[in-house]
């Protein structure tokens, strides 16, 4: 492309100037009111030098040529004129801030001035002034004032980098200092559709620049019915997709939430107790900023009679500090807030009661408000803009109704129930947030300030609506009803994603792993997808820094199939359902790893495309009633392409995962070991007892686990009955539940008599695999069963099927014995026939097992996991910083 200036022979000659700003003009189209533009910037009253640069982007009408020529010749040494061939806005724009940069160094500030637009007579002073006040303004914009079609429209009040993503708060025609320039910052001539300038500030915001309106810039905007600006409307989502893409982490939803928590923080959490408010998104973040309550008074009638230039919290949290704390120790402080805000889509209100309950167990539940006579919140959500119409009402009296009793305002009341064990003796129950706010809106409502919103106290219209609803533009990549509201901090988070928390092997694999990934400086947090109530003992508090219920009605697990991958049911949900909230649930994340989730493999796409690295827990292939194989891991297999790395539990699973289709690359192997760390002083324990162990001594067989169809209580069933009726000397333990079922069987009273209630702490467990010799587990299908380990670890012998991953670890009589499937039964009772009458036999292999375990732990087994995130996590970094040195 050839760039030409006027010929020397055309020009005078040009004395040296040093223009402290210089004003670019780029040309196409507008030859007439061209003129208008440049006399506008000749009649500047500043008390500097300024140099107007006209470029002519390759405008095929004559007339912006003679213009040009004619002005440049007439005033040589304040005007410069540039040809080039047409490149576009964009171009044309860089070539004049190039060519005044490189000709004169004095230059401070350019101005970008549109050829059809024009300037007051103070305009350039003014920008320069508010550029000089303000040392960490990067550009100057002003407000909107339009002829032709007239309109003025304010777009005062403090920069917005939030507001800035949703709307093009600032102007072409606005100062920008050298120094956006000299970092690098120019036009992209990739937007040659429109919302050129709109990308060029958001650029200029990621390299650390911010903006400044001042209210008296003197910009005169021309309007028109048809323009550029208009038919870039109509191409507005695709450019606004370009834009997306290009400023990814700008418009990703950490990126969104850290703006928000930043410049316009979500709630105000009125604390009763210390008449004081909290303005922030995330609770725990370290600029939450604290007012006094007569602070925040004086903040919200601000924003009432202003409300397009100051931002307020639009949503208020009534509460007590105690209350905060309570849920911090029950680490759902995030998660209760988040829920709450999702529900402020049914009434105005949310209320939410917390009950301490002796079982170290978190129970859940919702219902309407209206029309309970025991309605006694610890926090109070309301709506925003509730308070608002509450003040300008002529009448408090139907908001009243909060605090009634009955309560007779429609409302919805989130229930909680939480350990006793989290709430100190004598800790103050807070329980009259309704009868706090009713308070707060009748002082609002005296108030002699309410006289002044009759008024309209500013010429030009309200232009940034945004200010009111801050809190929806977090929303807008997941499109939920709520973004989750947790900043990111140094750090990384990972979460934990279960259909529900009980004491089955899937969920403690997920605790140690969160365990593991904690001791590396990860923060781990858990996410209940389909349960309303979990077990959340010390040892689930020690791990995880939150919890949150996704509490979503539409979701199941495993719900309604209308397609199945390779004979396993696809559930609808996961590929037409609802799945705004789950992703906003989860889309803050570094990473996100799914354990047995179901339908959520469907968000994990969605989740990889905002940068959160997604991984897929396996453990086992279920069983149709015809023996086939079915389940999560086909499930897996469906959505593979939406994970970025896949666990199988064992060397073997991964084996499988490969032989289906998943590239290796992908597959790390996360292999099961011990669940639980032994007590203080089991090992001496179980050193004692197995060397003291008599040849004359019964031999101890101990069962663990579910009673269900998959572990083979039938086969279990026959063994015992048989080993008792030939009156082998063996004593039997059976600890586990009932599953009671179509599918299960019932147990005959002889055996349910021997059966033992579950043991779920690690000393009850420990104890129980001190006492056995023997650790049958006759299963049909397994992964690699966590009891195996386990019993291994404290020298038990297993004796288990050829199922999952067993002959991983069991070696037959090395280790221990393994059962075909054909002959389970008989098999079993020969096994424990031998060993019963051989000590020796019993002694070598209970040392050689408890030998194989050792050095197996979950540390070891979770490292490669760590290694492989920080690798992509590292990848990711360099690429960003690849893109911004382009």
């Amino acid at each position: 492309m050839q760039h030409a200036l006027l010929r020397p022979e055309d020009m005078q000659s040009t004395p040296v100037q040093t223009p402290r700003l210089a004003v670019v003009v780029p040309i196409y189209r507008h030859s007439v009111l061209l003129a208008e533009a440049i006399e506008s910037v000749l009649a500047q009253r500043a008390g500097f030098p300024i140099q107007l640069v006209l470029v002519n982007d390759g405008c095929p009408h004559r007339e912006t040529d003679l213009v040009c020529r004619e002005y440049a010749l007439s005033y040589p040494e304040r005007i410069t004129y540039l040809r080039k061939p047409n490149g576009g806005l964009s171009d044309a724009r860089n070539h004049g801030i190039r060519h005044a940069l490189a000709t004169w160094p004095s230059v401070e500030a350019i101005y970008m001035l549109d050829a059809d637009n024009r300037l007051r007579p103070d305009a350039m002073a003014n920008a320069m002034a508010a550029l000089e006040q303000y040392p960490d303004a990067g550009w100057i914009y002003p407000n909107i004032d339009m002829f032709g079609l007239s309109w003025a429209g304010d777009y005062g009040g403090d920069y917005s980098l939030l507001i800035h993503t949703v709307m093009n708060v600032c102007e072409a025609g606005s100062l920008i200092r050298r120094d956006v320039f000299d970092a690098g910052v120019y036009f992209d001539t990739s937007f040659k559709s429109g919302f050129e300038d709109w990308d060029f500030f958001l650029t200029a915001a990621e390299a650390g620049f911010r903006g400044r309106n001042i209210d008296n810039f003197g910009f005169l905007y021309r309007k028109r019915a048809e323009s550029m600006l208009a038919d870039s409307e109509r191409d507005a989502e695709a450019i606004r997709s370009e834009m997306r893409k290009k400023h990814k982490n700008l418009f990703s939803p950490r990126g969104l939430l850290e703006l928000e928590q930043n410049e316009a923080p979500r709630y105000a959490i009125f604390l009763t107790d210390r008449n004081e408010v909290l303005l922030t998104v995330d609770p725990d973040a370290s600029d939450v900023r604290c007012l006094s309550a007569a602070e925040f008074e004086q903040l919200w009638w601000r924003t009432q009679t202003d409300n397009s230039q100051h931002q307020m919290p639009p949503i208020l949290v009534m509460t007590h500090s105690a209350v905060l704390e309570q849920l911090r120790r029950a680490r759902m402080l995030h998660g209760v807030l988040w829920t709450m805000e999702r529900r402020l889509t049914r009434h105005c209100f949310t209320a939410l009661e917390i009950e301490p309950r002796e079982a170290e167990r978190i129970r859940w539940s919702e219902q309407e408000a209206q029309g309970s006579a025991e309605f006694h919140p610890a926090m109070l959500m309301v709506r925003p803009g509730t308070l608002a119409a509450i003040v300008r009402d002529s009448s408090i009296s139907w908001a009243t109704g909060i605090a009634a009793r009955p309560c007779s305002v429609p409302a919805t009341l989130i229930q909680l129930q939480l350990p006793e064990a989290l709430f100190s003796a004598g800790e103050e129950f807070y329980a009259s947030a309704a009868h706090d706010f009713v308070a707060l809106a009748a002082r609002y409502h005296a108030s002699p300030n309410r006289g002044a919103l009759a008024y309209n106290w500013d010429w030009r219209n309200p232009d940034i609506p945004w200010r009111a609803r801050t809190h929806e533009i977090s929303r807008v990549p997941t499109k939920a009803d709520a973004a989750y509201p947790r900043v990111a901090r140094d750090g990384r988070d990972v979460g934990f994603v279960l259909p529900l928390v009980e004491f089955g092997g899937v969920e403690r694999v997920a605790l140690n792993t969160a365990l593991a990934m904690k001791q590396a400086g990860w923060r781990p947090h858990l996410f209940v997808l389909e349960a309303r109530n979990c077990q959340f003992s010390a040892e689930w508090r020690d791990t995880f820094d939150s919890v949150t219920f996704l509490a979503d009605p539409h979701f199941a697990t495993w719900g309604p199939a209308n397609s199945n991958y390779l004979g396993t049911d696809v559930p609808d949900w996961s590929r037409f359902g609802d799945q705004r909230q789950a992703t906003a649930m989860l889309s803050w994340l570094d990473a996100v790893i799914n354990f047995h989730g179901g339908a959520i493999s469907g968000v994990m796409g969605r989740l990889k495309r905002f940068g959160v690295k997604t991984a897929l827990s396996l453990h086992l292939s279920d069983q149709s009633p015809f023996k086939r194989l079915v389940g999560n891991t086909y499930l897996g297999l469906a959505f593979e392409h939406a994970y970025d790395v896949i666990l199988p539990c064992s060397e073997q699973l991964g084996d499988w995962c490969h032989g289906m289709g998943i590239p290796a690359d992908k597959i790390v192997p996360l292999l099961n070991a011990p669940s639980f760390d032994l007590p203080e002083g089991a090992e001496a324990r179980i050193d004692a007892r197995r060397a003291t162990r008599s040849p004359q001594d019964p031999l101890r067989v101990m069962y663990l686990g579910r009673l269900d169809h998959q572990k083979g209580v039938e086969r279990l069933i026959s063994i015992v009955e048989t080993a008792q009726a030939t009156r082998l000397p063996i004593e039997w333990r059976l600890i586990g539940k009932a599953v009671l079922g179509d599918s299960a069987l019932e147990l005959p009273p002889h055996i349910s008599g021997l059966l033992e209630p579950p043991l779920t702490t690690p000393e009850d467990l420990a104890e129980a695999f001190e006492w056995a010799d023997v650790f049958i587990l006759p299963s049909y299908y397994e992964g690699l069963p966590l009891t195996i380990l386990e019993a291994m670890r404290s020298g038990v012998i297993p004796i288990a099927t050829d199922a999952g991953a067993v002959i991983e670890v069991v070696r037959q009589w090395e280790n221990g014995v393994v059962l075909s499937q054909a002959e389970t039964v008989a098999e079993a009772l020969s096994a424990l026939s031998r060993l019963v009458g051989d000590s020796e036999l019993v002694q070598r292999l209970s040392a050689r097992a408890r030998t194989d375990m050792q050095g197996r732990d979950w540390n070891s087994a979770v490292a490669p996991l760590i290694l492989r995130l920080d690798a992509m996590h590292a990848a990711d970094k360099n690429e960003k910083l690849k893109k911004e040195k382009q």
